[in-house]
């Protein structure tokens, strides 16, 4: 990995938090991008480092926000139009928008208040080894299912800022992270949905409905993991 870029990855992001802040930005865009942004540090940070914890508390402030905007977004809209009509919509996104403020506040008041930037962090990758054995037995375990998919995040990240470039793996661990990103958001999102006053016999429908969508998920990122080295 080339220092020099990593250290001009670090300072484009201090501009970005900046602007992130002082024009109040709460989009779902904007929270993504700053995901994104923190995300790709995180990784590549010496963990002994100072600004290491710092971001990991960006990261887990800005989940709150991505895993709201995921399941009223995405997760509900991708049901079946038959139990979305059983759902009372304006309920679950009304109560959605009021924990969304909240979170968005408190990311707005940690990134103005306690998150300083530095001019330079120690970079070094770290990364764990995954052993590739328990791979089948991963769909059924979505704590090792999430360790994994950490993993992959990592070794994408490593990619990205690895020269010269190799696009063909960078599009297969994309697709991989891809792939384990909407098993978890399925997951998630049926969970949250379990905290609104909902029918049992369509929160049953829709558990089986999930179960099965992340079923075929799950093969595909089997098929698509074979590949990885």
């Amino acid at each position: 990995m080339d220092t020099v870029s990593l250290r001009d990855k670090l300072k484009k992001y201090k501009k970005f938090v900046k602007e992130f802040t002082l024009q109040n930005k709460n989009g779902v865009e904007d929270i993504h991008k700053l995901r994104l942004k923190s995300r790709e540090l995180f990784s590549l940070i010496d963990h002994e480092d100072p600004f290491f914890k710092r971001i990991k508390k960006v990261i887990k402030l800005s989940n709150k926000v991505r895993d709201l905007d995921v399941f009223y977004e995405e997760y509900i809209q991708s049901l079946p139009k038959k139990l979305i009509k059983k759902l009372d919509l304006k309920t679950i996104e009304r109560y959605n928008n009021l924990i969304r403020v909240e979170n968005i506040e408190k990311l707005h008041t940690y990134l103005k208040m306690f998150l300083d930037i530095p001019e330079s962090v120690n970079f070094k990758y770290e990364e764990k080894e995954f052993d590739k054995s328990k791979i089948d037995d991963l769909e059924f375990n979505p704590k090792e299912l999430h360790k994994y998919r950490i993993y992959i995040k990592k070794r994408l990240f490593k990619e990205k800022n690895s020269y010269p470039l190799n696009k063909k793996k960078i599009k297969l661990l994309t697709d991989i992270k891809d792939i384990l990103g909407n098993i978890n958001d399925n997951s998630n999102g049926f969970k949250r949905l379990q905290t609104y006053n909902i029918d049992e016999s369509v929160l049953e429908d829709i558990d089986i409905y999930t179960k099965k969508q992340n079923g075929i998920l799950f093969d595909k990122f089997k098929t698509f993991n074979k590949e990885v080295e």
